[in-house]
């Protein structure tokens, strides 16, 4: 489907594609903002095996865990993306080890060579995933930052979707405010009670070139067995 050429790829999860208008925006540039435990991790991996089923070359860079970490918890919970990092159609890169030094002149000079990426992208990637921006948010400045989705305007204008995730707790209010205004889809991520049972909220701020109407609210929970399991609006909201 497409709309002023805007096309969405399904997540690979018809339920939560249904809430998102369809599907996740093509090209765009995509916000994922929440708490810790909020499931953002979880939802970039079925973002990244929607795009992949969809024929879509994926990077993912990790600053929280490993290469085989991130495959390993994606698979835990029905969401195996093993074969396609096996063929070589999903890379991950990561900051994570314990012997790496986290500084600032370390994580500013890993944010440089981040920015240069997505500034040089090839057609070797179709989307770009960063999970999650909040380390290096921590040790750069507004500048760094403008740099940054200058950069990323720039890649989605040539037809690439950038995904990155932010600790709500842990980031400047200012940073904040100039992904959300620079970003096409805005999601923001948090928990609720249903029930004496806590569930995993998405609220859909912001989602330029969705085809469909959305639903403002998603509640959903993460089953090992059956992945992302979408909990109806009446009781989340009971």
């Amino acid at each position: 489907m497409s709309r002023r050429g805007i096309s969405v790829f399904s997540t690979g999860n018809e339920e939560l594609d249904g809430r998102l208008g369809g599907g996740i925006p093509h090209p765009s540039f995509i916000v994922i903002e929440g708490e810790h435990g909020t499931a953002k991790t979880t939802l970039v991996a079925q973002i990244a095996f929607g795009a992949l089923n969809s024929g879509f070359r994926v990077v993912v860079f990790t600053t929280e865990s490993t290469a085989s970490i991130f495959v390993n918890q994606a698979r835990l919970i029905s969401i195996d993306l093993t074969k396609f990092y096996i063929k070589g159609l999903l890379t991950v890169y990561t900051l994570y080890g314990k012997s790496m030094p986290i500084d600032s002149s370390t994580v500013k000079s890993a944010f440089d060579r981040l920015v240069t990426f997505i500034s040089s992208a090839s057609d070797q990637y179709d989307i770009i995933m960063i999970d999650s921006l909040s380390l290096f948010l921590s040790y750069v400045g507004a500048d760094d930052v403008t740099k940054f989705i200058q950069a990323t305007r720039l890649a989605v204008a040539r037809g690439k979707t950038i995904v990155v995730t932010v600790h709500s707790e842990i980031m400047d209010e200012k940073l904040a405010k100039i992904l959300r205004a620079s970003s096409d889809v805005y999601y923001k991520l948090g928990l609720a009670n249903v029930g004496g049972k806590t569930v995993k909220v998405l609220q859909i701020v912001k989602a330029r070139g969705a085809p469909e109407p959305i639903e403002g609210t998603v509640a959903f929970d993460v089953d090992p067995a059956f992945g992302i399991k979408i909990v109806p609006i009446v009781i989340a909201q009971s």
